[in-house]
């Protein structure tokens, strides 16, 4: 290879590095557009109170799928003993071992979003304080990293989406806490929606909690 051709040799593997890098972006936003429309979709179509749970369920896994995270949780906030409730549970992680539990107000990575109405990335979670490895221990599982965004509605915070170790062992990024907050925000516009077509009071329906709504499909 000459000196001339080199340049080129450089320039060509940077446009081909440069090319993929674009066609990742792409699609990143491409998954988010859509993750967006469908959770717009179910705004504009108010399901009945017993698809409740179903489409948080669809929301919870559009997070997942959109940042590649292998576990995912939604937690509700009891506004009368400020604990987090395991609604819903997808991944590796057993669902009937977390489904119901309470995490004390406080407690862990979730507590901190909920209290500080903010998202957070933890891809370390040995050196984070806020880790609480209590459950890791009960449920024989490991905890990598966590992306967890609040979901707030009408300025009340409902709950919280907990996502788990991103597939192969990557790490979150800045797009994906941007993308789980948005969707996030968009979900407690949802619940907001739905409380409004349920048959109850206006006064009742702005002090009703995400918890107290699931509350008609609660087990004993």
């Amino acid at each position: 290879m000459t000196e001339h051709q080199s340049p080129n040799a450089d320039d060509r593997s940077r446009l081909s590095l440069e090319n993929v890098r674009l066609a990742g972006e792409v699609s990143t936003l491409r998954s988010f557009i859509e993750a967006l429309d469908e959770v717009m979709g179910a705004i504009e179509s108010p399901q009945p109170d017993a698809q409740v749970i179903e489409l948080l369920n669809e929301i919870l896994g559009i997070t997942m799928k959109l940042t590649h995270a292998q576990d995912g949780s939604l937690l509700a906030r009891d506004e009368d003993t400020e604990e987090l409730v395991f609604i819903l549970v997808r991944g590796e992680i057993s669902s009937e071992e977390l489904l119901w539990r309470r995490i004390p107000r406080g407690q862990g990575i979730a507590s901190w979003v909920v209290e500080n109405r903010r998202t957070t990335i933890v891809n370390n979670v040995q050196m984070d304080d806020r880790f609480d490895g209590q459950l890791d221990q009960e449920l024989d599982f490991h905890t990598q990293a966590v992306l967890a965004a609040p979901i707030i509605g009408r300025g009340k915070v409902l709950g919280v989406i907990e996502l788990l170790n991103k597939e192969n062992s990557k790490l979150f990024s800045l797009p994906d806490q941007t993308h789980l907050g948005l969707v996030c925000r968009f979900a407690g516009e949802l619940l907001e929606s739905l409380l409004q077509h349920q048959n109850i009071g206006v006064e009742d329906t702005l002090t009703l909690t995400l918890s107290h709504t699931l509350s008609i499909i609660r087990k004993p």
